[in-house]
């Protein structure tokens, strides 16, 4: 989709993350997913509910928590990065804001 200059095959941490990242996310009244929220590295889901219990001891009743692959944040992360950008430039920050 945009091209990082890195590939997924670059990050260092893939075998190491492999089960232990989890997503935060808005969810509907059916708690089928919204939207994303953020990524949370958890040894288990539980890990992952505590880590967000103690800063959102609520969060239960708009979001919930989901394992995801490695393959699953790179897509997002991408995702948002483009967006990011787009932005960046609609709004006239591209010469301000340089990376």
């Amino acid at each position: 989709m945009y091209n990082l200059g890195i590939q997924i095959e670059d990050i260092d941490r893939e075998e190491e993350l492999k089960g232990r990242v989890f997503e935060l996310f808005e969810k509907t009244p059916n708690r089928e997913f919204k939207s994303h929220v953020q990524f949370i590295e958890a040894d288990s889901l539980s890990e992952a509910e505590d880590k967000i219990s103690e800063v959102n001891p609520n969060y239960w009743r708009k979001k919930s928590i989901r394992p995801v692959t490695v393959e699953y944040v790179w897509n997002t992360f991408t995702e948002l990065y483009y967006s990011y950008k787009m932005a960046k430039s609609v709004l006239g920050l591209s010469d301000l804001l340089d990376e």
